[in-house]
């Protein structure tokens, strides 16, 4: 049995479970051993001064649902593409939009924005001002210009 953190129920009266970073991969091992066969859905909350990392777990033969969070100062927690490969793209977004850095996952690259996009936009720090471009080259590779009068 892994350490939970806290235990509590969301208004919807699901289970919230907050679990460390160092035992997120054993609890979800253990989570998909004991029924829960479909990961629904990962997401992230910017709270400023960490991050939370939410997972939405479902067990289809008993229609349960849990949703586990993890929290991160650093923005890195481990990938649970292993354990569930639907979390692939879902990581890729949270990366790309929240600058999530799941370690593990096997194609960690922007899913929606150029590599060369510069921050990421659901960041709460994130500085809307700064105009980013996207450009295309003669070989259809998407590239990011600037607007000349941002600083950047």
């Amino acid at each position: 049995m892994v350490d939970i953190i806290s235990e509590s129920k969301g208004k919807d009266g699901r289970k919230i479970v907050l679990v460390s970073v160092e035992n997120l991969i054993p609890f979800m091992k253990e989570m998909r051993t004991n029924g829960f066969d479909h990961l629904s859905l990962v997401t992230a909350v910017d709270k400023k001064d960490s991050i939370d990392v939410v997972y939405h777990l479902h067990s289809m033969e008993r229609n349960e649902y849990v949703v586990v969070k993890v929290n991160t100062k650093n923005s890195v927690v481990p990938s649970v593409t292993g354990i569930w490969p639907s979390a692939n793209w879902d990581e890729r977004e949270q990366y790309d939009l929240v600058g999530v850095r799941f370690e593990g996952h096997p194609n960690m690259k922007r899913i929606f924005l150029p590599e060369s996009w510069v921050g990421h936009p659901l960041r709460k720090d994130y500085d809307l001002s700064k105009v980013q471009y996207i450009n295309m080259d003669e070989d259809g590779e998407d590239y990011v210009t600037f607007d000349a009068g941002d600083g950047w």
